[in-house]
């Protein structure tokens, strides 16, 4: 357990409760990044399975994600992800800046998400090694993982047969707060620099103008205005940092083993995938809440 200098009593909680917990205490919080690729380094085993402090598992969820390991390990593997309350979340995650736009002219069917879910996946401790979360984020890296593993021709996996409840921004003050604003509005031009090549970059400008004006909305309709200036200056933000970031955009470049075509493809499909998962969840649901009935009227 990575402690990100917090101020509550959980370090002392768990230190009292759960003695043979390994934990790891930052003296100041380095983003969620460095959390995992630290406790990442550190782990003994074969496998990482990666956690946000705001989930909850049953029992079985992990027997069944190592048995789908097992099988193919060049790949990070998500559970369904359902709310605290059983609702559900999603299926790995899709491709939310550029993906869903294209969507809308270009439909594709997709077999994969674009990214894993970081709130809980399982990873071999090789891959996350070789692939560490991109730290210079410091929040909202997991796009950029997710895309980096394309690029390395590392699949992404959700199994259906488990899932993990997840209490979504649970860390923080609102899903719509200034703080995620600024990271998420870094992190779109950030991570379209690091993984798309330039002339790419380049042609998918009037699709990032129109997903910033999008979000601004968002936030306007929510009566959020310190959001919208903390999300813009983010965006600016990507420039303070561009050293960085162009160190991070030569090691990917030189790496990648597929082109960005192929990325387009995954990304618009990943919107299909998305929807019929969410699809089929709902006839799932649907089925077991019939059999249920039968079961109890027969019982009666």
């Amino acid at each position: 357990m990575v402690d990100c200098d917090s101020k509550d009593k959980s370090v002392r909680f768990v230190e009292k409760n759960y003695p043979l917990v390994r934990l790891l205490r930052l003296k100041e919080d380095l983003g969620p990044a460095y959390a995992i690729n630290l406790a990442a380094r550190q782990a003994e085993g074969d496998y990482v399975l990666i956690l946000n402090n705001d989930v909850t598992l049953p029992e079985d969820m992990l027997s069944v994600l190592v048995d789908q390991m097992q099988e193919d390990e060049n790949c990070v593997i998500n559970p369904v992800e359902i709310s605290w309350r059983g609702e559900y979340l999603g299926s790995g995650c899709y491709s939310g800046w550029i993906g869903r736009f294209l969507y809308k002219l270009i439909k594709l069917k997709g077999k994969v998400p674009f990214y894993p879910s970081t709130a809980c996946c399982l990873v071999p401790k090789k891959i996350i090694v070789d692939n560490p979360l991109n730290e210079n984020l410091f929040m909202y890296e997991d796009t950029e993982w997710g895309w980096r593993l394309h690029l390395k021709r590392i699949k992404t996996k959700v199994v259906n047969s488990t899932h993990f409840r997840h209490r979504s921004s649970g860390s923080e003050d609102t899903p719509y707060s200034p703080k995620q604003a600024f990271f998420v509005g870094r992190a779109v031009l950030a991570t379209c620099f690091v993984c798309f090549k330039i002339p790419v970059m380049i042609l998918m400008l009037p699709i990032l103008f129109w997903n910033y004006a999008w979000q601004v909305l968002v936030y306007a309709k929510r009566g959020k205005p310190k959001s919208i200036l903390a999300y813009t200056k983010g965006h600016f933000a990507f420039f303070t940092r561009l050293e960085s970031f162009i160190q991070d955009r030569k090691k990917v470049q030189r790496q990648r083993a597929i082109g960005d075509l192929s990325i387009l493809k995954i990304m618009i499909g990943s919107i299909d995938f998305a929807e019929r998962s969410q699809r089929e969840w709902s006839e799932t649901k649907k089925l077991e809440a019939k059999e249920a009935t039968r079961e109890a009227v027969g019982v009666q």
